[in-house]
């Protein structure tokens, strides 16, 4: 398997990374601004913001085939994959443990809260998603693999469990000679077609069914995949050329969402911005590189896994303080919104330092016994390697 001490990471991509987390937020906080500024009656571009999930795991089966070399034929021995798995679980899963555990002591506290002043819990194994079967759900990362109706717990990780089962496929297609994984890969653009063909002719946006989530994120991810095999024809591009296919790609792409069209046409168009920027050449790439968007990227898997939870404690801390809707006056939403996006970041800086990166660290020490060696080769820099994950 390919060293990854060798691997260049692709700036742009983590900074695309980056600004895609930036719009979750801003999507997920929208609920925060008074009834009159309601951006949803301007514009479908934070209604489809769902869609930049689906740039994720377009973004992960790109940079893994990048990373492991999907494109050489030989099958990897099981030492190779069990490196990879490895890598892969010590990227998501420490974080995603960490706050699954604050969540719940979060809705632990609020329930205790509710039985001290009404006499009933709240919140809490109560009838709702948050119940024992989810959280052993979400403590094996099979919470979005269709057994739900919907988000559970820590809302943004149903993407963590859609990864790691696309993390699956990929050790598959690793195991795998060269014509079986053609037939494989062949497979895989049958899947994306028929599932993307069906949104189409259908009109169904791809988040109106959660238990199809599985599906939804192998599709994107087999995009990245694919994409990647082909990436060699933007190679012989100018940069005047490349720059004008990048600027129009992310000028439609914004225009498809803010006009709401089907999400087919955006995800193409999300797929054809990561293609045009992976060689990081051209104007827009130049741009996507400045150190702010880069260290962003660095921190998006923080910002994603932390981001509703601090919606969740802001949101009750002012109500309980204030007795008021969050909502209530235009400029007090508009600065409520704005201090707590600004909170995430910093709060995503020490989770990416003090939790994120140690904790990665020492699952893979602990794990590394399994091949009898200490050097499992896993980048520890940021070169990015999952939807949401760097390396």
């Amino acid at each position: 398997m390919t060293s990854l001490s060798h691997i260049n990471e692709i700036r742009s991509h983590t900074s695309l990374r980056g600004v895609a987390a930036l719009i979750v937020v801003l999507v997920h906080f929208r609920s925060f601004f008074h009834s009159s500024i309601n951006p949803d009656e301007i514009t479908f571009f934070l209604l489809k913001g769902y869609l930049w999930v689906d740039f994720f795991f377009i973004l992960s089966g790109f940079i893994l085939s990048y990373i492991y070399g999907i494109e050489h034929p030989a099958r990897r021995s099981i030492p190779d994959i069990t490196r990879y798995l490895i890598a892969r679980f010590a990227r998501i899963y420490p974080l995603h443990l960490i706050s699954l555990l604050v969540v719940f002591l979060f809705f632990t506290m609020i329930s205790l809260v509710s039985w001290n002043k009404t006499g009933a819990f709240c919140c809490l194994f109560d009838g709702s998603l948050r119940d024992v079967e989810s959280l052993i759900a979400n403590l094996f990362l099979v919470h979005a693999w269709g057994m739900f109706d919907w988000v559970t717990w820590n809302l943004p990780s149903w993407s963590l469990s859609t990864e790691f089962f696309c993390y699956l496929i990929f050790a598959a297609l690793l195991a795998m000679e060269g014509p079986a994984r053609k037939l494989a890969l062949l497979g895989l653009s049958c899947i994306v077609l028929l599932y993307y063909g069906f949104s189409l002719a259908t009109s169904i946006d791809v988040d109106d069914n959660f238990r199809l989530s599985i599906i939804r994120a192998a599709s994107a991810f087999s995009i990245g995949i694919l994409l990647f095999l082909g990436r060699h024809m933007i190679s012989d591009l100018s940069g005047k050329w490349l720059t004008s296919l990048q600027i129009s790609a992310i000028a439609a792409l914004l225009l498809s969402l803010h006009f709401g069209v089907a999400d087919v046409i955006s995800i193409a168009l999300m797929a054809l911005i990561v293609l045009l920027t992976w060689e990081d050449r051209g104007w827009v790439c130049r741009w996507l590189a400045n150190r702010y968007l880069h260290a962003i990227g660095i921190f998006s898997y923080s910002i994603y896994m932390w981001h509703y939870l601090l919606k969740f404690i802001a949101q009750e801390d002012w109500e309980a303080y204030t007795s008021l809707p969050v909502q209530s006056s235009v400029t007090g939403s508009i600065i409520f919104v704005m201090c707590l996006a600004a909170f995430v970041i910093p709060i995503s800086i020490w989770s990416y330092r003090s939790l994120e990166m140690p904790a990665r660290k020492w699952v893979i020490l602990r794990l590394a016994f399994l091949l009898e060696r200490k050097d499992v080769p896993v980048r520890m820099g940021n070169t990015p390697g999952g939807a949401l994950a760097t390396n």
